[in-house]
């Protein structure tokens, strides 16, 4: 068994570059990234709007408003107005405001990387690059070579489970076992994108019908977000299940009998990309409010909801740091076309 004393292996990767939207300081920014001074200057602006809209899925409730209350307490005079939903919600409600001419949000941040390519197509993203890029792991410096979205977060798709009833499951056809039957908790990939990276994952592993049907034959509870099946095992009305590693270390941290498990087989591991709208009615609070995701205090506030920082100066908590452990990454290619494919194979084969 792999227990929460591993570590995560991200890889190398290439430093991208970016813009300064809307001001002379364009160019420039493309070559170095943005400086002290840049960020004074959007400040001023932002400040002058007030306020920065964000919709985001990649944490639970309390941890957005611990980023909210962070940036806040950095920048203050800007609002905070945010949407706390999951990932594939929050893309439907922004594809109809696409549609309607609705322009309401500032930054968008989701857990399914193919949200992004989609919305670039429709020229809805801004090209943007923060400070501080050089402080996050290579691999992940440039997941757009345009420039349009950037790492916002990422996330672990592994075991949780309830210790004081179960072990720690050791791969991922473990949850197969007729053992687990009526103890299985997950959510559903039309909802959650951690959720349809999961699914998306084990299809391409192990085929939907050797790991579906059967986990299907365990009469699993489904939820909506990936973070429902954590707060089954918390409640104990189910023991075990695929789940992300933040809240479920939380919950653990504070007592509650609850922990996580690394599959050998492989812990997914979840891009959570941001952007900023192109038609953002804040412009420039969107731009500073995304310059914050790559701020030591972005990644000090989320140290408290287990998320793990993005900077990789920024010491994790718990045990789970950016080093050293077998993961599984879908690329956004795939992601593209998987998700909606695994979405309509979980209707069919699960009736929800």
């Amino acid at each position: 068994m792999t227990t929460r004393s591993r570590f995560l292996q991200l890889g190398a990767g290439t430093l991208g570059a970016g813009a300064l939207f809307g001001s002379p300081l364009a160019a420039s920014a493309r070559r170095r990234g943005l400086q002290d001074a840049d960020v004074s200057k959007l400040y001023d602006a932002a400040k002058k709007e007030g306020t920065v809209v964000w919709w985001t899925g990649q944490y639970a409730q309390d941890a957005a408003e611990r980023v909210r209350d962070a940036f806040k307490t950095k920048y203050p005079g800007i609002e905070v107005n945010f949407i706390r939903q999951t990932g594939q919600v929050l893309f439907q409600r922004i594809s109809q405001d696409l549609k309607s001419g609705v322009k309401e949000v500032d930054v968008f941040a989701s857990t399914d990387e193919a949200h992004y390519p989609a919305l670039k197509k429709q020229n809805a993203l801004a090209s943007f690059v923060p400070a501080d890029l050089d402080k996050i792991a290579p691999a992940f410096r440039q997941l757009d070579t345009d420039e349009t979205y950037q790492l916002g977060a990422y996330a672990l798709m592994l075991f949780n489970y309830n210790p004081k009833k179960t072990g720690a499951p050791k791969r991922w056809a473990d949850l197969l076992d007729p053992k687990y039957k009526g103890q299985l908790t997950t959510g559903h990939p039309g909802f959650s994108g951690f959720v349809g990276n999961w699914a998306l994952a084990m299809n391409d592993k192990y085929g939907w019908d050797n790991y579906f049907k059967k986990f299907a034959a365990n009469d699993p509870k489904i939820g909506r977000s990936v973070f429902d099946a954590t707060n089954d095992i918390v409640s104990g009305e189910r023991t075990v299940g695929p789940g992300a590693d933040s809240l479920a270390s939380e919950r653990h941290a504070s007592g509650t009998s609850i922990d996580i498990g690394f599959p050998e087989d492989d812990t997914i591991v979840v891009i959570n990309p941001v952007a900023v709208m192109r038609d953002a009615p804040h412009p420039n609070a969107a731009r500073l409010f995304m310059n914050f995701y790559y701020s030591r205090e972005y990644s000090q506030a989320l140290l408290k909801s287990f998320v793990i920082p993005v900077r990789t100066d920024v010491p994790p908590a718990g045990n789970i740091h950016l080093d050293r452990l077998k993961l599984y990454r879908t690329k956004v290619d795939r992601l593209s076309t998987g998700i909606p494919e695994v979405i309509a194979k979980w209707r069919e084969t699960f009736g929800v």
